[in-house]
């Protein structure tokens, strides 16, 4: 799975790639019902979810919406993670039918955005039939998508063909897998529906085109549904492997004499190996990748699909599961070999969901909790790095105008590196160093050497105020509170221990 070629995707990609989820709306919509048996299985997704505000995290709002979703073997409903995710409540209901039945979230890929759901109440499943999953479908051929679009409670069913079967943008996380495109007429509310040919499911209703053009929409494969499914069969969702390393295609004949490719051989070119990776052991940069799993790598980087059809060869490395090997053929310096690398590291969604922020107010500032993203490194721009261990920011989220941060009140999205100079590795280590540091002035420095400055004594008597004035009840989270208790009683353990040796 490609995340490190495209984890540096810009978050507007979001907004030009409208995923399906439908919230409350008074649009209206044909309902057509064409196969009985098949309705039978599909049902509507309720979701009540909770959102947070990035500036001032102590807030939240409420949202309702709906999706769609089908029942599965095993007394399951698969839908998409888009459709569930940051949710507070899920309720599931059948076409046709009033009632509606809770269900919780079983397990959940962001990166795939596929979700499956368990209802708590098991009669809600009848004999416990399901839909079937099929392969993965032809191009041109026929396929129908069932979901509940918005205007209406009832059934939707839509028809149209397979456009095209490429690697495209999950809007949801921002990872490029395989996805099919198809003609048929995708609207918001279809979400988490089936796609299905000859009476079994061949893909996930996932986004729509976000250019503005008419009757393009995405689904999931059905493969990536299958390996989904295996990734969680054993109750623990471990993701979709890495490769951890960049190519560049090798279309340009003079490039490819230049790496000693002989007569019929083909592949791509590896420019840089990210560091401390099970893949850096193994492969090289200008190594040139000629065969995955014993197929065959073209010089565009693309391998054979079907007998008409190519995919890009990372589609390889996301059928694997997470402690796969992988076989590489290579050539290094003229020399064919073939190597085998464990498939040990995940990707990871660049948006984060089903998380609430943790954070603290403190001198005029709303310090947030920001992981730091997982960048590629050469060995040799790795080895530079100061701090290598280093997880989380502590991010200035916005400041709040007062007197202690006079000149700063513009503040936000200051991402800190260093507190009074020294480094940190944690969100946690930061405000420990916050909090049980004896300077008067706390100076926070970012990756430019850009500055801040609070005065520790005014912060600290002018704490209460602040809160007031600008209404916060809940001026840390949960975590940090815990965090605050901990250095309270470490503090009063510390000066039993001195009180106790100056008795002696």
């Amino acid at each position: 799975m490609p995340s490190i070629q495209n984890g540096f995707l810009s978050p507007l990609l979001r907004l030009l790639t409208l995923l399906l989820l439908v919230l409350p709306a008074t649009l209206t919509a044909d309902t057509t019902t064409t196969d009985h048996n098949v309705e039978d299985f599909i049902v509507k997704v309720h979701v009540t979810s909770k959102s947070h505000d990035t500036v001032s995290p102590w807030n939240s709002s409420i949202i309702s919406s709906t999706g769609s979703g089908l029942i599965i073997e095993g007394k399951r409903i698969l839908t998409n993670a888009h459709v569930v995710s940051d949710s507070t409540f899920i309720e599931i209901q059948r076409d046709g039918q009033s009632r509606r039945y809770e269900a919780g979230v079983e397990a959940v890929s962001h990166e795939s955005d596929l979700a499956v759901l368990k209802v708590k109440d098991e009669s809600f499943f009848n004999n416990g039939d399901f839909l079937p999953l099929g392969d993965l479908p032809d191009v041109h051929q026929e396929i129908a998508v069932y979901g509940y679009p918005v205007g209406g409670d009832t059934l939707s069913i839509t028809k149209g063909i397979v456009s095209r079967i490429e690697f495209q943008t999950y809007a949801h996380s921002g990872l490029s897998m395989q996805a099919v495109q198809v003609d048929a007429a995708i609207n918001f509310g279809n979400s988490g529906g089936p796609a299905i040919a000859d009476g079994k499911v061949v893909g996930i209703a996932m986004q729509i085109s976000g250019g503005g053009e008419e009757n393009i929409g995405y689904i999931i494969p059905v493969s990536m549904v299958k390996r989904f499914l295996a990734d969680v069969a054993d109750g623990k969702q471990e993701g979709i492997p890495e490769l951890s390393l960049f190519t560049e295609e090798l279309l340009n004949p003079t490039l490819k004499k230049h790496y000693q490719l002989g007569e019929g051989q083909s592949g791509v070119l590896v420019t840089k190996v990210c560091a401390e990776t099970p893949t850096e052991k193994l492969i090289k940069p200008n190594d040139v990748i000629t065969h995955i799993d014993g197929n065959k790598i073209e010089d565009n980087g693309m391998t054979t699909l079907t007998p008409k059809k190519q995919i890009d060869f990372l589609y390889h490395v996301d059928m694997h599961q997470v402690g796969d090997t992988l076989k590489l053929d290579i050539v290094r310096d003229g020399k064919s070999m073939q190597v085998e690398v464990p498939l040990t590291k995940a990707v990871e969604s660049i948006y984060t969901y089903d998380e609430t922020p943790v954070y603290f107010v403190y001198g005029g500032f709303v310090f947030v909790q920001s992981d730091r993203a997982d960048i590629c490194y050469s060995r040799r721009d790795y080895d530079k790095q100061d701090n290598k261990n280093a997880k989380e920011y502590a991010r200035i989220a916005q400041a709040l105008a007062s007197p202690g941060n006079i000149g700063f009140h513009d503040t936000s999205n200051f991402f800190i590196e260093k507190i009074n100079g020294k480094e940190f590795n944690t969100f946690k280590e930061f405000f420990t160093l916050l909090k049980t540091g004896q300077s008067p002035y706390i100076l926070l420095e970012d990756g430019t050497g850009e500055q801040l400055a609070i005065d520790r004594q005014q912060a600290e008597s002018g704490h209460q105020a602040l809160l007031d004035k600008y209404l916060i009840q809940k001026p840390e989270s949960a975590e940090v509170a815990q965090w605050e208790t901990e250095l309270v009683k470490e503090k009063a353990s510390k000066q039993a221990n001195a009180g106790d040796k100056q008795a002696l």
